[in-house]
């Protein structure tokens, strides 16, 4: 596998890293240090793995040894583990969880306020 190959499989992994977690970064590497705990740990271990071949790859007399379909098999793994991962879902999430906190504390001081008003009306 030579570097032209091996920096598209980065860049559409990254894009797909992008659409699903909506992680932006410039590179692979950034991109899944950035999405850090949100990747599933098989997502996780591929792209250690594929960091790891990449070196190997860098290097011409261990690229020779290197057989580059552990690269795709890794990639793969990457994609099948990202692949669960519901665009937005994240988001969804976040959202939901601040409109049940404003929720709480609406009704925390609603509770507040009428057991105050039965406080000074009773004294």
């Amino acid at each position: 596998m030579d570097k032209t190959a091996l920096d598209a499989l980065h860049e559409d992994l990254r894009e797909a890293l992008a659409a699903r977690l909506n992680v932006r970064a410039r590179s692979f590497q950034g991109a899944v240090r950035r999405a850090g705990r949100l990747l599933p740990a098989q997502a996780r271990l591929a792209a250690a793995e594929m960091s790891a071949l990449e070196a190997r790859l860098a290097h011409p007399k261990l690229a020779a040894r290197t057989d580059p379909a552990l690269v795709v098999q890794a990639a793969d793994r990457f994609r099948a583990a990202l692949a669960g991962q519901r665009p937005g879902a994240r988001a969804a999430r976040d959202r939901s969880f601040l409109m049940a906190e404003i929720g709480f504390k609406l009704a925390l001081l609603i509770g507040l306020g009428l057991a105050f008003l039965h406080w000074q009306i009773g004294a």
